[in-house]
């Protein structure tokens, strides 16, 4: 929401915010912000420096994690303003930070919706996997998604400005829309809402049913021929990679799911707020405003989380990752003791 809403609604029309609601953001957003930075570190280590680097869908989900550290990023720089350091509202930051929220935004929407379409694709043609799901092919869908979200949003920097504003009791500064701009701002913040949000999470919900669809199906076909070779007592042959290829697929429709129903308010909220000029919102949206912002936020910080209750592979794989440099760590401080007596002898 921040890429949509630069300042709250509050901020220039003299709305109270809810106090639970303040608080709420008050303590849960540094919280969220400092787990969801470790997570997403954790999760580029894990899909980056393991064995799974090998696979198409970690390159998309370790992109994810670099787009969803630098939205938590610009979103603890606005709530740096919560508690009197305000970076956000200056000239310059105003139009660098609003850039960033938007390309964020713009990329973590679409990796998702790119690594849906992968699982699709892997479940549906399970042979033609190993060609058209590549890992060469994610990195240039990565690099084309980039540079799209450049070109779109680099815009923003020229719509956005420093206005000062002035209540009752003193004038402070607010990164504001560029009102002789704001023709061209409505149209991009229109053409932003179909391309971030109308079309990825339409495209999300239409491939999750078709892969549950499809795993379903896989699941039906197993237990029949399972129980069918019980009765014969004959084996029956699975192909070796659908199983592999399934857990992981279930993980990602959990992710892409998950994704969907924290952004969808948020999508909502916008639509609704479209019937409203500024500065006459009634206070139910100005309090569904700001539980829609939360509950965008933390699409950008749980990934993590589902990937240690999902993902069999990506729990093995970080068990191992610590374990090993445990114990490098434990052989190199045994080498140097060793060393170390070595000298004293002599």
């Amino acid at each position: 929401m921040i890429a949509n809403n630069s300042i709250n609604i509050t901020d220039l029309c003299n709305h109270q915010t809810d106090p639970f609601l303040y608080n709420l953001q008050l303590y849960y957003t540094p919280i969220l912000v400092f787990l969801g930075l470790l997570g997403n570190c954790l999760s580029m280590c894990v899909f980056f420096g393991t064995k799974l680097r090998y696979s198409s869908s970690s390159i998309y989900l370790g992109v994810l994690a670099i787009s969803d550290s630098g939205f938590l990023i610009i979103v603890f720089v606005t709530w740096l303003k919560m508690v009197l350091v305000d970076l956000f509202n200056r000239p310059g930051f105003c139009q660098f930070f609003t850039f960033l929220a938007y390309f964020f935004s713009f990329l973590s929407v679409w990796f998702v919706v790119a690594f849906t379409i992968e699982r699709y694709i892997a479940v549906r043609w399970p042979l033609r996997r190993q060609f058209l799901c590549t890992v060469t092919r994610a990195k240039m869908t990565v690099t084309g998604l980039t540079v799209l979200a450049i070109l779109l949003n680099m815009p923003v920097i020229w719509f956005r400005e420093i206005i000062i504003f002035c209540d009752t009791k003193t004038c402070y500064s607010v990164c504001y829309l560029n009102m002789d701009r704001g023709f061209w701002a409505s149209a991009h913040n229109n053409v932003d809402m179909f391309i971030t949000f109308a079309v990825p999470l339409t495209m999300i919900v239409i491939f999750n049913v078709l892969i549950a669809r499809n795993i379903y199906k896989f699941d039906h076909v197993r237990r029949t021929l399972t129980i069918e070779s019980e009765a014969s007592n004959e084996r029956t042959y699975i192909p070796r990679d659908r199983m592999p290829q399934t857990k992981v697929t279930k993980m990602l429709l959990l992710v892409s799911s998950a994704f969907f129903f924290l952004n969808m308010p948020a999508f909502v909220f916008r639509l609704i707020a479209f019937h409203y000029s500024e500065c006459e919102y009634p206070k139910w949206v100005i309090s569904t405003q700001q539980m829609c912002l939360l509950l965008f936020d933390t699409s950008f910080g749980i990934n993590f989380i589902l990937y240690c209750a999902s993902g069999e592979n990506f729990r093995r794989e970080m068990i191992g990752m610590c374990t090993n440099r445990t114990s490098t760590r434990r052989s190199g401080t045994l080498i140097q003791m060793a060393s170390h007596g070595k000298q004293c002898d002599n």
